[in-house]
């Protein structure tokens, strides 16, 4: 069976929220983030590509 639009988009925004909690831990931990901040657009990238509108098997948005 496969997932739902929102269930694909909940999994995408939670899998979006651990990448930037880890890479802003790494960051703190060993990195400078001053200098390494842009590396934190990978998530929020994900995260609107998650948020985008799909269509489902019907050829509808959804």
């Amino acid at each position: 069976m496969r997932p739902t639009a929102a269930q694909r988009r909940f999994l995408g925004l939670w899998t979006a929220a651990w990448v930037a909690l880890l890479l802003i831990a790494g960051l703190v931990w060993v990195g400078d983030l001053s200098l390494q901040w842009p590396v934190l657009l990978v998530p929020v990238l994900w995260a609107l590509i998650a948020l985008r509108p799909r269509r489902d098997a019907t050829g509808r948005h959804g």
